[in-house]
């Protein structure tokens, strides 16, 4: 008898820990593709054909571009097997993108703390809640982390 009080009890504790936040997972996956269609738009044509060539080579796995005023930053990382390279792969993604941007003052990095932080700042500059001191002070944090890593 205990037995199968304690069944019962179980079973109904797992179901209604099983109904909790029924709708908060369909919302949250909804708002995730939101702001990845948002982003999308957001991105300028110069920081679009950036990633692209940038994704262009083999070895890169994902690249991400930031186009400020002075100058186009390029974060990439590459496969597993190619880390090893990633110095010679990085000069090959820089020369390609002086290519297409002569007239452009080009920073290529495979640092992922640069990668991080334009992702963070072009999540800041979407949902608009970072002023413009705020955006020249996290531009430089950028440089700073780039010489920091030479």
């Amino acid at each position: 008898m205990k037995m199968a009080a304690f069944l019962v009890m179980l079973v109904m504790s797992v179901s209604a820990l099983g109904a909790c936040g029924q709708g908060e997972v369909k919302e949250r996956v909804e708002d995730t593709v939101m702001r990845t269609s948002n982003e999308q738009k957001e991105k300028s044509d110069k920081e679009q054909r950036a990633e692209k060539i940038a994704k262009d080579f083999k070895e890169v796995k994902g690249a991400i571009a930031y186009d400020t005023e002075d100058e186009l930053v390029v974060a990439f990382h590459v496969t597993q097997y190619q880390k090893f390279f990633t110095e010679k792969i990085e000069k090959k993604v820089k020369k390609a993108l002086e290519k297409e941007f002569p007239d452009e003052k080009v920073v290529v990095s495979h640092d992922l703390k640069i990668r991080l932080e334009i992702e963070r700042l072009r999540r800041d500059v979407e949902q608009k809640n970072i002023s413009e001191k705020e955006l020249e002070k996290r531009i430089e944090k950028m440089k700073t982390l780039r010489e920091e890593k030479a």
